[in-house]
């Protein structure tokens, strides 16, 4: 017999022996906490794992014949830490991955105190905006806040908005919504502007500047059509609305029914007398 195989050999008898003596029921260690030992653990391949009844403790499985048959030997880690098998060492919880790591302990962030503002009577006014969009917004030249002896101000050309609770500049002229004027203009007659009518006519305005075309299909009649060569734009001058003639560029004409320049239409698409 080869020193090789007599040397498995031994391994094997060993191995059989060290089982049938781990099946005998005996004293335990006393080198560990009986939980530690009994019952015990599983060896499936060589290195080192936590133990899985305390993190605290860590076990390390040694094949020493290379024939499958794993010693067990037992370790505690210091005082606080727990063994990490990712890392192969004992560490602090927090570092660890589950089923051994837990969160680091942290106090939560307090929540700012909110401290409730109220306009100053008397310095306050309401705003009807229609641009960019219709809404109604108060702005403030003084607010008074709890836990404070002094009214607050904000910088120079600007108001508390009490709907933002921040400072901003207060809404323009040309943005405010305004009640419909009449604006008398001897040569276009009277026009009414407002943001609901920024290009305004009138039976006046039509016969001076526009002219209504009958439209048809292959002979069949489909309507008519009012394009004007000069439209008139209101706008806002402070508070005061005025009124400004325009014309489309070269080629196009305004027609009031679609709010734009459009193409006249061609000698095909008019009625024939």
């Amino acid at each position: 017999m080869s020193g090789r195989s007599a040397a498995l050999c031994v391994g094997v008898a060993l191995a059989l022996v060290g089982v049938a003596w781990a099946a005998v029921p005996g004293p335990n260690d006393p080198r560990y906490p009986d939980y530690i030992v009994d019952p015990r653990v599983t060896c499936s391949k060589e290195g080192s794992f936590h133990h899985p009844r305390n993190c605290s403790w860590y076990y390390r499985c040694v094949d020493r014949m290379k024939i499958g048959y794993f010693w067990t030997y037992y370790f505690e880690c210091e005082p606080g830490t727990v063994f990490a098998d990712e890392l192969d060492q004992c560490v602090h919880p927090f570092l660890a991955a589950p089923p051994c790591g837990s969160p680091p302990t942290t106090t939560p962030t307090p929540k700012p105190q909110v401290v409730p503002c109220t306009g100053v009577e008397g310095t306050c006014t309401t705003y009807d905006i229609c641009r960019p969009q219709r809404v109604k917004k108060t702005f403030c030249a003084e607010i008074r806040c709890n836990l404070r002896t002094s009214n607050l101000r904000c910088p120079a050309g600007m108001l508390f908005d009490m709907s933002s609770e921040q400072c901003a500049f207060p809404p323009k002229e040309i943005d405010l919504c305004a009640a419909k004027t009449n604006i008398t203009v001897s040569e276009q007659g009277q026009l009414k502007c407002s943001y609901d009518n920024l290009y305004p006519s009138n039976d006046f305005t039509s016969r001076l500047h526009c002219e209504t075309f009958s439209l048809c299909d292959a002979g069949i009649y489909r309507g008519q059509k009012e394009l004007c060569e000069t439209y008139y734009e209101c706008y806002r001058a402070g508070s005061e609305w005025r009124v400004r003639p325009l014309s489309c560029v070269a080629g196009l004409l305004y027609s009031h029914a679609e709010g734009q320049c459009v193409v006249p239409p061609t000698a095909a698409e008019l009625c024939r007398p």
